[in-house]
C-alpha cells in the first residue's frame, strides 16, 4: 500500500499555530536583541535535531542551517505576529525556506554570508558557542535522531510535524493526506513513548 503523498515542502496553507509561552511577547519587546535570543537559543537543540532529520541525505550542514535560520530571524524578527502563532513556529517556517532554497541550490554555498547581512553574521559565533554548549551536556538529540531511525516513515514524518515543527494535527493530516484522527492518534501514541525517552524538552509544549 502507497504511503500517503507528503506535502511538507509545500508553501505553508495558514498562519502558523502554536501553544508555546512566546505567545505572550509583544513585538516590541522581541525588537530586544536578548529577549530574542534567549527565545532561540532555547529553541536551537530542537531546531538542530529538525535538521538532522531533514538534512541527513544533503550537503548542507545543520550548523549552517542553525546559523542562517538565526540571521534571517534577526533580520525579519518584526514579522513575528503573536497574536498568529507560536515563536517556534514561525521559526521552522523561516527553516523551512532554507532548506529548500538549500535544495535548489545544490551544490550549497558554502560561505552563508553570501545570502544574508553581515551585520547578523557578526552576532553569530557567541550564540553559536552558546548553543553548543548547552547541547554538549544534553543528550537529548542524539536520543531523538535514535529514537526517529527506529520508527516508520509515516510516524517519522508525524512526529517532524506535530512534534518539532509545532503544525496543528489538522495541518499535518493535510499534508499527509490522512484524516485528522488518525494523525493525532498516532502523535499521541508517539508523544506518550517519547516521555520516558528524555527527549520531551525537544518537543512543541
Amino acid at each position: 500500500m502507497d504511503q500517503p503523498e507528503d506535502r511538507s515542502d509545500e508553501p505553508p496553507r495558514q498562519a502558523y499555530g502554536g501553544r508555546d509561552p512566546s505567545r505572550a511577547l509583544s513585538l516590541a519587546a522581541l525588537g530586544q536583541f536578548d529577549d530574542f535570543r534567549s527565545l532561540y537559543e532555547a529553541l536551537a537543540p530542537s531546531l538542530y535535531a529538525w535538521a538532522r532529520l531533514r538534512t541527513g541525505s544533503m550537503a548542507l550542514d545543520p550548523d549552517d542551517l542553525l546559523q542562517e535560520v538565526w540571521i534571517r530571524a534577526l533580520q525579519s524578527g518584526s514579522g513575528f505576529d503573536p497574536e498568529k502563532g507560536s515563536f517556534r513556529a514561525w521559526v521552522f517556517g523561516i527553516a523551512k525556506h532554507v532548506y529548500l532554497e538549500a535544495l535548489r541550490k545544490r551544490p550549497l554555498r558554502r560561505d552563508l554570508s553570501q545570502i544574508s547581512g553581515s551585520g547578523a553574521l557578526s552576532l553569530w559565533p557567541d550564540v553559536a558557542t552558546s548553543i553548543r554548549s548547552r547541547m554538549a551536556r544534553d543528550e537529548s538529540v542524539d536520543k531523538l535522531v535514535e529514537h526517529v531511525a527506529s520508527i516508520d516513515e509515516l510516524d517519522r514524518k508525524i512526529l517532524i510535524h506535530c512534534g518539532l515543527e509545532d503544525m496543528p494535527c489538522s495541518l499535518a493530516a493535510v499534508r499527509l493526506g490522512l484524516g485528522v484522527e488518525a494523525v493525532t492518534k498516532r502523535w499521541q501514541r508517539l508523544r506518550a513513548k517519547l516521555r520516558t525517552s528524555g527527549v520531551e524538552e525537544l518537543l512543541t509544549p
